[in-house]
């Protein structure tokens, strides 16, 4: 679950990524309009401090204190309708399809494999 992320650009941060419904998106869109939360990331970070802060009984204000800014796509509200976030939906070429001069990238790796 936790990702890869610059441990010296941001010394004390991860990114975590998980999967859900194809609903939770909207859900989470539509409940930061109802409770005026700055950012679909900003709720989540707080629904996962209540969790922690309830289940290791760790008080909550020092959860939020530990938090980094929200900054970036973090620090707006996109509507998942939008598609605003996706942003290799429309870059991204098939994989099928060489575009490279000869080398094949795989996805939106960041490798590069030659093929003979």
């Amino acid at each position: 679950m936790p990702y890869r992320i610059n441990p010296y650009e941001f010394p004390g941060r991860t990114k975590i990524q998980f999967t859900s419904s194809a609903r939770m998106p909207s859900d989470i869109y539509h409940a930061c309009l109802v409770t005026g939360t700055v950012s679909n990331t900003v709720y989540i970070q707080h629904a996962v401090i209540d969790a922690l802060s309830r289940d290791l009984r760790i008080p909550r204000e020092t959860l939020l204190g530990a938090l980094p800014p929200p900054r970036g796509p973090a620090a707006h509200l996109f509507d998942p309708a939008e598609e605003t976030m996706n942003r290799y939906r429309k870059a991204r070429r098939p994989i099928t399809e060489d575009n490279t001069g000869g080398v094949t990238r795989i996805g939106p790796a960041n490798t590069v494999e030659e093929v003979r």
